[in-house]
């Protein structure tokens, strides 16, 4: 099963900028955690590219025109990360960095590269040397040099959008608040503003987008097949407050983006807790945001969904190729029954002589007790003679064949 890599992520600094090294750890951190993990292996790396390489003082190629190796593929995406100083700066008017930065802007016009700037102290790409070639890009915000969360989430929504609009402008990713208007008891005697005002603030704040129900619904519009329909096309973050689990609304948003594959993170909110929770809001990557100090929790939510969304486009990529193993459903995120029953009734309309399923989703596998479900579920449709579940890792494990 072995598959082209999807993402290659180029981190660019000069040797003598202090900060650089720091900006690759950091992103080399992120890309290699939990996140990312569930892809096959191999699939998103990064690169260093600051020590001179053979008889020039700039680095190596990237590899991404000419292959540094014959027969080495290049991915199927590339980010180019340079972190800004006035050292860089200073190398690319009369040193081999001069060439070097050009042929970064030298690949702008491949719609498989993105260049995303880290800014730098007393760096302005408006003139000056750098300015031709990385003034045209995206420079990422002033925050990043401070905050590694707030790096990966601005880094991830910037090649998560470049990866969705390469025939054209993508829009910014956005987030669908999804929250329960009725408050409980507890949630009522709170001082603070309410919850979802926090979140709406902190979006705000960010380059995310957001679609937010009460304003932008218009009136007349079914807010039934409005909202289905924004929760299945955006990300999905849940408020999760104590009577979010019991409303009508929050539960066919949720089944609507999960039977999507849209991206969806549970920030869990809760003042006092709840009568019961719902099978419909599990399954998803969660957040616990402290009521009292939110601004931190919300920020790691966001920063979830924003990684959730970059790995959903990263995973899809990849199924192009996993499909030649014979899969019949390559789901973003591992199957439940909200998902299954679904698909299976899907696929036995279409596909009404199919004896057998092979299904794979990104990693970690599910317990025994979970597959047992949905066996099961699978069986109840017709599929009894061969019903296989697996996530890259555990195909592997057996060969990487049927």
């Amino acid at each position: 099963m072995p598959t082209p890599p999807i993402l290659d992520v180029f981190v660019v600094w000069h040797p003598d900028d202090p900060t650089g090294e720091q900006r690759f750890t950091e992103l080399l951190t992120h890309f290699h955690g939990p996140a990312f993990s569930g892809l096959v292996g191999g699939a998103v790396e990064v690169y260093a590219r600051s020590a001179p390489w053979g008889d020039s003082d700039a680095p190596r190629p990237f590899g991404i025109k000419e292959p540094l190796v014959e027969g080495l593929p290049r991915a199927q995406f590339n980010a180019i990360v340079p972190v800004l100083s006035v050292e860089m700066a200073r190398a690319a008017q009369d040193t081999g960095w001069d060439q070097f930065v050009d042929s970064i802007r030298g690949l702008a016009d491949d719609d498989r590269v993105g260049i995303f700037s880290i800014p730098g102290d007393g760096v302005d790409l408006g003139s000056g040397s750098l300015s031709q070639a990385l003034g045209p890009f995206q420079t990422l915000d002033e925050g990043v040099r401070h905050d590694p969360v707030l790096l990966g989430r601005e880094l991830d929504q910037a090649i998560a959008q470049h990866v969705r609009g390469r025939s054209g402008d993508a829009p910014r990713l956005t987030v669908f608040v999804s929250h329960a208007k009725h408050r409980s008891l507890a949630e009522m005697d709170d001082d603070a503003p309410y919850i979802y005002d926090s979140v709406r603030s902190r979006i705000a704040d960010s380059r995310l987008a957001e679609f937010f129900d009460a304003s932008d619904i218009q009136t007349g519009t079914d807010w039934a097949e409005a909202l289905e329909q924004n929760a299945s096309n955006h990300a999905l973050l849940i408020v999760r407050t104590d009577r979010y689990a019991e409303r009508e609304w929050t539960k066919r948003e949720v089944k609507a983006a999960k039977q999507a594959g849209a991206p969806v993170v549970s920030m869990y909110a809760l003042r006092s807790g709840e009568e019961r929770g719902s099978f419909l809001m599990d399954h998803v990557p969660t957040v616990v945001c402290n009521l009292d100090e939110r601004d931190s929790g919300i920020d790691s939510a966001l920063a979830s969904l924003v990684s959730e969304a970059l790995k959903s486009a990263l995973w899809e990529a990849q199924s192009a190729y996993l499909k030649e193993d014979g899969f019949d459903w390559l789901p973003t995120r591992s199957p439940e029954p909200t998902t299954l029953a679904a698909w299976l009734s899907e696929h036995r309309e279409t596909h009404p002589d199919d004896q057998h399923l092979w299904i794979m989703h990104p990693d970690p596998p599910l317990g025994e007790a979970e597959r047992d479900v949905l066996t099961q579920l699978c069986e109840l449709a017709g599929f009894n003679a061969d019903v296989n579940i697996y996530t890259p890792r555990t195909f592997a494990a057996r060969g990487g064949a049927s």
